[in-house]
């Protein structure tokens, strides 16, 4: 018998994925020069790359902060991708590390709200907001390049 822990885990992977893969595809347009590419008084789609990257990196951090983990200590990477091809790959390390966060979350800890500087946040927040993240972020790429 499936429980709601079980469809709610299932559910924030299959959004987390269906996200990506909605980022990823947008990349496939994508040519290197692009990634200098900018509205006026806006970011470029390098420095929008480089958000969602540090981005989900730093949910990663959070999310092993409210499973009492130990996770990655000190200062964050580099996030700032060079090519398309590096975009991808540093898109697929930070969210294996994501996906290494949440392996074998348990129930009680997968819905618990934990205090994060002034912010409450669940495992299963994060996630949601991690997917989010991703959709949001896509739309803005589409709009640069469209122009």
């Amino acid at each position: 018998m499936t429980t709601e822990f079980d469809r709610d885990l299932t559910n924030c992977c299959s959004e987390l994925d269906a996200a990506r893969a909605g980022l990823l595809d947008g990349l496939g347009a994508l040519s290197d020069g692009d990634l200098e590419r900018a509205r006026r008084g806006g970011w470029t789609v390098q420095r929008v790359l480089e958000h969602v990257i540090w981005s989900e990196l730093l949910y990663t951090r959070l999310l092993c902060h409210l499973r009492e983990q130990p996770g990655a200590q000190g200062d964050m990477p580099d996030c700032k991708p060079q090519s398309v091809a590096d975009t991808r790959a540093r898109l697929e390390a930070s969210r294996q590390a994501l996906l290494e966060a949440i392996e074998g979350v348990d129930e009680g800890t997968f819905y618990r709200m934990g205090t994060v500087g002034h912010e409450e946040y669940s495992v299963l927040s994060l996630l949601e907001n991690t997917a989010s993240h991703d959709r949001e972020h896509t739309a803005q790429i589409r709009a640069i390049v469209a122009g």
